[in-house]
């Protein structure tokens, strides 16, 4: 533990481990932008990077004794960023306004008794119209008569 230590140590003290995860970040921006990663849209996705990106070069800011509007600056890069990764997911999820297609009007003639509806409605008036129609079965079998094989026999 004392040789991780020893190691990650200084790494962390200079602020050097942020530059090799900022080094991480840019190869995976790259990988996304060239079209390696087929999980969707990338525009999203950079722009999630760079709202990383933007708080990693916050924290290495911190980290080196840099003055604070260098800081302040790499915070609204990366708040900025943000914003911009939720306002594109926001217009992928919501639906364009498109006329919606109507159904064609039935044509049998359970369906044109039952007025102007679609098919799939007048199929469903019909299935329900039979279900309520059919005749009922007893919920309990009738008790057997008295001597005819019942359990006191």
């Amino acid at each position: 533990m004392d040789a991780l230590g020893s190691l990650l140590g200084p790494l962390v003290v200079s602020g050097r481990i942020v530059d090799m995860i900022l080094l991480l970040v840019a190869a995976e921006a790259a990988l996304v932008a060239l079209g390696f990663v087929r999980f969707g849209p990338r525009a999203p996705l950079l722009a999630g990077l760079a709202a990383g990106a933007g708080l990693l070069l916050a924290l290495r800011t911190g980290l080196a004794g840099a003055p604070w509007p260098w800081t302040a600056g790499a915070l609204a890069l990366a708040g900025g960023a943000h914003l911009t990764e939720l306002a594109l997911r926001r217009s992928r999820t919501r639906r364009p306004k498109t006329l919606r297609r109507r159904e064609p009007a039935a044509t049998s003639a359970a369906a044109l008794a039952l007025g102007s509806v679609s098919r799939r409605r007048a199929g469903t008036q019909a299935l329900l119209q039979a279900f309520l129609s059919r005749p009922r079965q007893p919920a309990h079998p009738p008790a057997p008569a008295a001597g005819t094989g019942g359990r006191g026999a």
